[in-house]
């Protein structure tokens, strides 16, 4: 949560010359209500079923950049499903620059429950090592979003090298 996943998907999609698909839109869309919407009705473990749903469905694209929510990796079915469908880049960012931008965030359902930052923080820890298991895991800290975009453009070029 926090980390750019949306705004840097958006500039690695331009950079790439590729579609850009926002999960949490797809599942927005789905379900015609909000991520607010649908925790406060019916829960963060439908939410995170409709994820899965959303993921199984994609469809096969040659090049296609996409931003999921943070929690999915909390599934083994998901973090699978992503690993055949492509290569997953975890944003590490510091948990002072999350605290920052989750400060003002209005609409996060986890967010919005926590009793505190401790209860954040504690998530967090939770996910890193699913985080890390990731293809490519990039610094955000000191980067503006397009910044973050360009290093894994670099990366990925280098790696196509080599």
């Amino acid at each position: 949560m926090g980390a750019g996943k949306s705004t840097v998907g958006k500039c690695l999609a331009q950079l790439l010359g590729c579609p850009f698909h926002d999960l949490d839109s797809m599942i927005v869309e789905k379900e015609m209500r909000s991520i607010s919407e649908i925790f406060a009705t019916d829960g963060e473990d439908y939410f995170r079923n409709c994820e899965t749903c959303i993921l199984k469905g994609l469809k096969e694209q040659n090049n296609a950049v996409y931003a999921t929510g943070g929690g999915i990796v909390n599934r083994e079915e998901n973090r699978a499903l992503m690993r055949r469908k492509g290569r997953i880049i975890y944003l590490q960012t510091s948990w002072d620059i999350l605290k920052k931008r989750l400060k003002s965030s209005v609409d996060r359902p986890l967010v919005a429950t926590a009793t505190g930052w401790n209860d954040l923080d504690q998530l967090l820890h939770r996910r890193v090592p699913f985080y890390l298991d990731a293809d490519l895991v990039v610094n955000t800290d000191g980067s503006n979003s397009m910044q973050v975009a360009q290093k894994i453009v670099s990366i990925l070029k280098q790696e196509s090298k080599e």
